[in-house]
Protein backbone atom coordinates (compact mmCIF):
# COMPACT_ATOMS: atom_id res chain seq x y z
CA UNK A 1 0.00 0.00 0.00
CA UNK A 2 2.61 2.83 1.00
CA UNK A 3 4.37 1.59 -2.39
CA UNK A 4 1.48 2.08 -4.73
CA UNK A 5 0.96 5.84 -2.79
CA UNK A 6 4.44 6.31 -3.04
CA UNK A 7 4.31 5.60 -6.86
CA UNK A 8 1.14 7.77 -7.17
CA UNK A 9 2.83 10.71 -5.65
CA UNK A 10 5.76 10.22 -7.81
CA UNK A 11 3.84 10.17 -11.06
CA UNK A 12 2.09 13.73 -9.68
CA UNK A 13 5.67 15.04 -9.09
CA UNK A 14 6.28 14.55 -12.41
CA UNK A 15 3.33 15.44 -14.02
CA UNK A 16 3.63 18.80 -12.15
CA UNK A 17 7.53 18.98 -13.13
CA UNK A 18 6.22 18.40 -16.85
CA UNK A 19 3.74 21.06 -16.90
CA UNK A 20 6.50 23.64 -15.03
CA UNK A 21 8.73 22.90 -17.93
CA UNK A 22 6.11 23.39 -20.53
CA UNK A 23 5.18 27.13 -19.02
CA UNK A 24 9.06 27.72 -18.72
CA UNK A 25 9.35 27.12 -22.78
CA UNK A 26 6.07 29.07 -23.54
CA UNK A 27 6.56 32.07 -21.59
CA UNK A 28 10.36 31.63 -22.28
CA UNK A 29 8.93 31.85 -26.38
CA UNK A 30 6.54 34.68 -26.05
CA UNK A 31 7.87 38.05 -27.43
CA UNK A 32 9.39 40.54 -24.50
CA UNK A 33 5.93 42.70 -23.77
CA UNK A 34 3.54 39.78 -24.50
CA UNK A 35 2.60 39.41 -21.37
CA UNK A 36 1.81 42.93 -20.94
CA UNK A 37 -0.42 44.83 -23.11
CA UNK A 38 1.48 48.14 -24.08
CA UNK A 39 1.31 50.96 -22.88
CA UNK A 40 0.71 49.84 -19.22
CA UNK A 41 1.89 52.55 -17.33
CA UNK A 42 3.28 56.48 -18.14
CA UNK A 43 5.38 56.76 -20.68
CA UNK A 44 8.38 59.90 -20.82
CA UNK A 45 8.92 62.22 -23.29
CA UNK A 46 12.92 63.70 -22.76
CA UNK A 47 12.80 67.49 -24.26
CA UNK A 48 16.90 67.96 -24.68
CA UNK A 49 15.83 71.97 -23.95
CA UNK A 50 15.10 74.25 -20.78
CA UNK A 51 11.69 74.86 -20.40
CA UNK A 52 9.65 77.47 -21.87
CA UNK A 53 11.12 77.81 -25.26
CA UNK A 54 9.63 76.72 -28.61
CA UNK A 55 10.99 73.48 -28.71
CA UNK A 56 9.95 72.78 -24.99
CA UNK A 57 5.86 73.91 -26.31
CA UNK A 58 6.60 71.55 -29.42
CA UNK A 59 7.91 68.65 -27.28
CA UNK A 60 4.49 69.17 -24.43
CA UNK A 61 2.09 69.55 -27.48
CA UNK A 62 3.91 65.95 -28.89
CA UNK A 63 3.49 64.82 -25.46
CA UNK A 64 -0.13 66.10 -24.85
CA UNK A 65 -1.74 64.24 -28.37
CA UNK A 66 0.62 61.56 -28.18
CA UNK A 67 -0.84 60.36 -24.28
CA UNK A 68 -4.33 60.70 -26.01
CA UNK A 69 -3.53 57.89 -28.97
CA UNK A 70 -1.53 55.63 -25.85
CA UNK A 71 -4.45 55.68 -23.59
CA UNK A 72 -1.68 56.79 -21.51
CA UNK A 73 0.51 59.28 -19.49
CA UNK A 74 3.40 61.79 -21.23
CA UNK A 75 5.01 63.08 -19.10
CA UNK A 76 7.47 65.73 -20.54
CA UNK A 77 11.45 65.85 -18.64
CA UNK A 78 13.39 68.28 -19.48
CA UNK A 79 16.89 67.50 -19.90
CA UNK A 80 18.61 70.43 -21.50
CA UNK A 81 22.25 71.11 -21.58
CA UNK A 82 25.24 70.70 -24.86
CA UNK A 83 22.78 71.51 -27.39
CA UNK A 84 20.08 68.90 -26.45
CA UNK A 85 23.20 66.02 -26.71
CA UNK A 86 22.57 65.43 -22.72
CA UNK A 87 19.04 64.74 -23.29
CA UNK A 88 20.12 62.55 -26.29
CA UNK A 89 22.90 60.56 -24.50
CA UNK A 90 19.87 59.36 -21.87
CA UNK A 91 17.76 58.48 -24.30
CA UNK A 92 20.31 56.29 -26.45
CA UNK A 93 21.00 54.46 -22.69
CA UNK A 94 17.52 54.32 -21.70
CA UNK A 95 15.85 50.89 -21.63
CA UNK A 96 14.46 50.25 -25.06
CA UNK A 97 10.79 49.32 -24.07
CA UNK A 98 9.12 52.13 -25.32
CA UNK A 99 8.68 54.04 -22.40
CA UNK A 100 11.06 56.22 -22.79
CA UNK A 101 10.87 58.78 -25.88
CA UNK A 102 12.62 61.87 -26.67
CA UNK A 103 11.92 65.15 -29.18
CA UNK A 104 14.91 65.27 -31.03
CA UNK A 105 15.99 68.28 -33.88
CA UNK A 106 18.71 68.16 -36.53
CA UNK A 107 20.84 69.24 -34.12
CA UNK A 108 21.38 65.54 -33.08
CA UNK A 109 23.12 65.15 -36.46
CA UNK A 110 25.32 68.41 -36.12
CA UNK A 111 26.64 67.82 -32.38
CA UNK A 112 27.59 64.26 -33.74
CA UNK A 113 29.98 66.12 -36.05
CA UNK A 114 30.79 69.01 -33.63
CA UNK A 115 31.25 67.01 -30.41
CA UNK A 116 33.73 63.45 -31.53
CA UNK A 117 33.30 62.60 -28.02
CA UNK A 118 29.66 62.29 -28.05
CA UNK A 119 27.92 59.31 -26.70
CA UNK A 120 25.07 58.21 -29.31
CA UNK A 121 25.33 57.29 -33.50
CA UNK A 122 22.46 59.84 -34.72
CA UNK A 123 21.59 57.07 -37.41
CA UNK A 124 22.01 54.02 -35.47
CA UNK A 125 21.11 54.50 -31.91
CA UNK A 126 17.52 56.09 -32.41
CA UNK A 127 14.61 54.10 -34.08
CA UNK A 128 12.62 57.49 -35.28
CA UNK A 129 8.70 57.53 -34.65
CA UNK A 130 7.27 60.16 -35.85
CA UNK A 131 8.10 63.14 -37.96
CA UNK A 132 7.01 66.37 -36.35
CA UNK A 133 7.30 69.05 -38.51
CA UNK A 134 10.12 71.75 -39.62
CA UNK A 135 11.41 75.80 -39.83
CA UNK A 136 13.59 76.67 -42.05
CA UNK A 137 16.01 79.61 -41.14
CA UNK A 138 15.94 82.72 -42.58
CA UNK A 139 18.38 85.56 -43.74
CA UNK A 140 17.10 88.40 -41.58
CA UNK A 141 18.50 92.64 -41.35
CA UNK A 142 17.02 95.38 -39.51
CA UNK A 143 15.70 98.26 -42.14
CA UNK A 144 16.44 101.13 -39.76
CA UNK A 145 20.37 99.89 -40.06
CA UNK A 146 20.96 98.11 -43.58
CA UNK A 147 18.25 98.98 -45.54
CA UNK A 148 18.23 96.50 -48.31
CA UNK A 149 15.05 94.61 -50.42
CA UNK A 150 16.70 91.44 -51.33
CA UNK A 151 19.77 89.51 -50.90
CA UNK A 152 21.53 90.47 -53.98
CA UNK A 153 22.01 93.85 -52.63
CA UNK A 154 23.12 92.96 -49.21
CA UNK A 155 25.56 91.23 -51.14
CA UNK A 156 26.99 93.94 -53.11
CA UNK A 157 26.80 96.18 -50.00
CA UNK A 158 28.82 93.46 -47.92
CA UNK A 159 31.29 93.01 -50.52
CA UNK A 160 31.74 97.24 -51.12
CA UNK A 161 32.77 97.20 -47.68
CA UNK A 162 35.17 94.32 -46.76
CA UNK A 163 35.08 93.43 -43.03
CA UNK A 164 32.92 96.16 -42.08
CA UNK A 165 29.21 93.84 -41.59
CA UNK A 166 28.86 91.81 -38.52
CA UNK A 167 26.71 88.95 -38.13
CA UNK A 168 25.20 87.64 -35.36
CA UNK A 169 24.84 83.88 -34.23
CA UNK A 170 23.41 81.67 -31.42
CA UNK A 171 26.69 80.54 -30.25
CA UNK A 172 29.80 78.70 -31.65
CA UNK A 173 28.61 75.98 -33.28
CA UNK A 174 24.98 76.59 -33.42
CA UNK A 175 23.27 76.34 -36.95
CA UNK A 176 23.14 79.95 -37.64
CA UNK A 177 26.47 79.89 -36.77
CA UNK A 178 27.14 77.06 -39.42
CA UNK A 179 24.57 78.33 -41.73
CA UNK A 180 26.16 81.68 -41.84
CA UNK A 181 29.55 80.88 -42.45
CA UNK A 182 28.40 78.33 -45.45
CA UNK A 183 26.66 81.70 -47.25
CA UNK A 184 29.18 83.55 -46.23
CA UNK A 185 31.94 81.37 -47.83
CA UNK A 186 29.52 80.43 -50.97
CA UNK A 187 29.12 84.65 -51.68
CA UNK A 188 32.69 85.22 -51.25
CA UNK A 189 32.47 87.44 -48.64
CA UNK A 190 34.56 88.96 -45.75
CA UNK A 191 32.43 89.51 -42.56
CA UNK A 192 33.04 89.04 -38.67
CA UNK A 193 31.57 86.69 -36.78
CA UNK A 194 29.50 87.68 -33.20
CA UNK A 195 28.22 84.63 -31.55
CA UNK A 196 25.56 85.35 -28.66
CA UNK A 197 23.94 83.14 -25.68
CA UNK A 198 20.83 81.79 -27.77
CA UNK A 199 18.64 83.25 -31.18
CA UNK A 200 16.88 86.04 -28.76
CA UNK A 201 19.61 87.76 -27.90
CA UNK A 202 21.36 88.02 -31.77
CA UNK A 203 17.96 89.37 -32.67
CA UNK A 204 18.33 91.95 -30.11
CA UNK A 205 21.56 92.77 -31.39
CA UNK A 206 20.54 92.84 -35.05
CA UNK A 207 17.19 95.31 -33.70
CA UNK A 208 20.08 97.56 -31.71
CA UNK A 209 22.15 97.84 -35.04
CA UNK A 210 25.23 96.19 -33.03
CA UNK A 211 25.28 93.81 -35.98
CA UNK A 212 23.85 94.07 -39.34
CA UNK A 213 22.24 90.57 -40.51
CA UNK A 214 21.87 86.73 -38.92
CA UNK A 215 20.35 84.12 -40.07
CA UNK A 216 17.42 82.47 -37.22
CA UNK A 217 14.56 80.67 -37.36
CA UNK A 218 11.05 82.92 -38.32
CA UNK A 219 9.78 81.48 -34.70
CA UNK A 220 12.10 83.74 -33.17
CA UNK A 221 11.21 87.06 -34.81
CA UNK A 222 7.90 86.59 -37.01
CA UNK A 223 6.11 89.42 -34.97
CA UNK A 224 9.20 91.80 -35.62
CA UNK A 225 9.25 90.72 -39.22
CA UNK A 226 5.25 91.32 -39.39
CA UNK A 227 5.77 94.48 -37.99
CA UNK A 228 8.43 96.04 -40.33
CA UNK A 229 11.48 96.10 -38.02
CA UNK A 230 13.00 92.79 -39.43
CA UNK A 231 13.02 92.32 -43.00
CA UNK A 232 13.12 88.71 -44.01
CA UNK A 233 15.36 88.12 -47.29
CA UNK A 234 15.61 84.48 -47.86
CA UNK A 235 14.76 81.13 -46.44
CA UNK A 236 16.64 77.70 -46.04
CA UNK A 237 13.62 75.75 -46.43
CA UNK A 238 12.95 73.60 -49.19
CA UNK A 239 9.92 75.97 -49.08
CA UNK A 240 8.73 79.28 -48.56
CA UNK A 241 7.49 79.66 -45.02
CA UNK A 242 4.31 79.26 -44.12
CA UNK A 243 3.64 82.58 -42.46
CA UNK A 244 5.71 84.16 -45.03
CA UNK A 245 4.99 83.14 -48.87
CA UNK A 246 6.72 85.86 -50.21
CA UNK A 247 10.06 85.05 -48.54
CA UNK A 248 11.31 83.30 -51.46
CA UNK A 249 14.00 80.53 -50.75
CA UNK A 250 18.03 79.95 -51.28
CA UNK A 251 17.26 78.12 -53.78
CA UNK A 252 15.04 79.73 -55.60
CA UNK A 253 17.41 82.44 -55.65
CA UNK A 254 20.06 80.13 -57.36
CA UNK A 255 21.70 79.49 -54.10
CA UNK A 256 23.65 76.43 -53.73
CA UNK A 257 24.51 74.85 -50.48
CA UNK A 258 21.37 76.72 -48.40
CA UNK A 259 18.72 74.42 -48.67
CA UNK A 260 17.88 72.53 -45.36
CA UNK A 261 14.76 72.55 -43.24
CA UNK A 262 15.37 72.47 -39.35
CA UNK A 263 13.08 69.28 -38.70
CA UNK A 264 11.45 67.74 -35.53
CA UNK A 265 11.05 64.53 -34.69
CA UNK A 266 9.90 62.44 -31.89
CA UNK A 267 12.80 58.65 -31.26
CA UNK A 268 12.88 55.75 -29.23
CA UNK A 269 15.94 54.39 -28.38
CA UNK A 270 17.22 52.00 -31.13
CA UNK A 271 16.55 47.83 -30.34
CA UNK A 272 13.21 48.81 -29.28
CA UNK A 273 10.98 45.66 -30.27
CA UNK A 274 9.05 45.70 -33.11
CA UNK A 275 5.71 45.32 -31.73
CA UNK A 276 5.99 48.21 -29.84
CA UNK A 277 7.82 50.48 -32.37
CA UNK A 278 4.45 49.82 -35.08
CA UNK A 279 2.34 50.59 -32.04
CA UNK A 280 4.08 53.54 -31.46
CA UNK A 281 4.30 54.77 -35.32
CA UNK A 282 0.39 53.85 -35.55
CA UNK A 283 -0.36 56.04 -32.89
CA UNK A 284 2.34 58.93 -33.74
CA UNK A 285 0.61 58.76 -37.71
CA UNK A 286 -3.02 59.54 -36.01
CA UNK A 287 -1.34 62.47 -34.68
CA UNK A 288 0.44 63.77 -37.11
CA UNK A 289 -3.03 63.77 -38.86
CA UNK A 290 -5.10 65.67 -36.61
CA UNK A 291 -5.91 69.25 -37.87
CA UNK A 292 -6.24 70.87 -34.14
CA UNK A 293 -2.35 69.89 -33.55
CA UNK A 294 -0.94 70.43 -37.40
CA UNK A 295 -3.14 74.57 -36.29
CA UNK A 296 -0.85 74.20 -32.94
CA UNK A 297 2.25 73.87 -34.29
CA UNK A 298 1.53 76.22 -37.61
CA UNK A 299 0.80 78.79 -35.01
CA UNK A 300 4.51 78.60 -33.70
CA UNK A 301 5.49 78.68 -37.39
CA UNK A 302 6.52 75.00 -37.56
CA UNK A 303 5.41 73.55 -40.52
CA UNK A 304 4.17 70.41 -40.43
CA UNK A 305 4.22 67.93 -43.56
CA UNK A 306 3.47 63.84 -44.30
CA UNK A 307 6.70 61.98 -43.93
CA UNK A 308 6.56 58.34 -42.98
CA UNK A 309 9.68 57.41 -40.99
CA UNK A 310 11.30 55.16 -44.10
CA UNK A 311 11.76 58.67 -45.56
CA UNK A 312 12.53 60.43 -42.64
CA UNK A 313 15.60 57.80 -42.21
CA UNK A 314 16.39 58.54 -45.52
CA UNK A 315 16.18 62.26 -44.91
CA UNK A 316 18.58 62.15 -42.21
CA UNK A 317 21.47 60.43 -43.86
CA UNK A 318 21.13 62.95 -46.61
CA UNK A 319 21.16 65.82 -43.80
CA UNK A 320 24.19 63.85 -41.99
CA UNK A 321 26.06 64.08 -45.51
CA UNK A 322 25.08 68.00 -45.85
CA UNK A 323 26.09 68.65 -42.36
CA UNK A 324 29.25 67.13 -42.76
CA UNK A 325 30.71 68.70 -45.76
CA UNK A 326 29.40 72.18 -44.16
CA UNK A 327 31.44 71.70 -41.11
CA UNK A 328 34.80 70.26 -43.37
CA UNK A 329 34.46 73.39 -45.05
CA UNK A 330 33.62 76.23 -42.96
CA UNK A 331 36.10 74.37 -40.18
CA UNK A 332 33.51 75.34 -37.43
CA UNK A 333 35.24 73.22 -34.30
CA UNK A 334 34.23 73.84 -30.51
CA UNK A 335 37.59 74.11 -28.85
Amino acid sequence: MKNIVRNGMGRACALAARALVLAAALFGAMPAGAAEEYPSRNLELIVPYAPGGLLDVAGRLAATYLAKELGQPVVVRNVPGAGSTIGMVRLAKSKPDGYTLALGSFGILLNSRLRPDVEYDPLRSFAPIGYLGDQGFVLMVAPQHVDVANVRELVERIKAKPGAFTYASGGVGAPSHVLAEQFRLQQGLNMVHAPYQGQNPAIMALLAGDVQLTLQTVAGAEDLIHSGRIRALASTGSERPAAFPSVPTFKELGIEGMANDGWLAVFAPSGVSAPVKEKLRAAWARVARNDEFRQALAKRAIQTRDVSPTQFEAMMAEDLKYWTEILDKTRITLN
